[in-house]
Order: C-alpha cells, then sequence, then structure tokens
C-alpha cells in the first residue's frame, strides 16, 4: 500500500515538474519564433493608440499604446483607411494597433 502511494506521489511529482520545465521551453520558442518574423520596429507617434486582438476598430482594446513607446512589428497590413501593425508586446504576446494613412500614428524604423 505504501509503495502504491509513493509511487503515485512521485508521478505527480514528476509531472508538476516536467509540466514547469515545459512552460519555459514553450515561451523561449515562441519567443524564438516571433523574433525570427520582425519586419521593422515602430515608434508611437500620437498620445495613445489602441491595442486590439484582431484588425478591427470593433474588436475588443487590450490595453492603450502610448506616445514614445517602440514596439517590434510582426505583420503588416493595409487596409482603406488605416494601417494595421501586428506587434509583439507583454511575453511575446501580438496584438493590432492602427495608423492613419493620411497622418500616421506611428514612426516607422529599421527597416
Amino acid at each position: 500500500m505504501k509503495n502504491k502511494i509513493l509511487i503515485k506521489v512521485v508521478t505527480y511529482l514528476i509531472v508538476f515538474l516536467v509540466g514547469v520545465a515545459i512552460v519555459p521551453i514553450s515561451q523561449h520558442n515562441k519567443a524564438k519564433k516571433l523574433q525570427e518574423r520582425v519586419i521593422y520596429t515602430i515608434t508611437i507617434d500620437a498620445e495613445f493608440i489602441n491595442l486590439r486582438p484582431k484588425i478591427d476598430l470593433d474588436s475588443d482594446i487590450i490595453m492603450k499604446v502610448y506616445k514614445g513607446e517602440k514596439y517590434q512589428v510582426v505583420e503588416y497590413h493595409e487596409g482603406n483607411s488605416f494601417n494595421w501593425y501586428r506587434v509583439i508586446y507583454e511575453d511575446y504576446k501580438t496584438g493590432w494597433v492602427a495608423s492613419g494613412k493620411t497622418e500616421p500614428w506611428v514612426v516607422i524604423e529599421n527597416i
């Protein structure tokens, strides 16, 4: 009986430790893949711009990005009224920021 309990405890401990090890490796791999896709960097040139999960002004706002902040761009989409930039933010998450076409709200760097 004691052996069965000990085996279960050791099994759970191994599963827990392997799970803890996999998360940082997974994040590292995601970070590396995103870094390989970076096109250029943008600097926010408006008081603030809303960061959104998709290319849609009606989509949720994840957070606001503020003037002077720099973001790495991994994807670009030219729309009718706005240019959209998919940027990396906190811990290698991505979201979209819009910029006016005639009066840009971002400055493109490192092309």
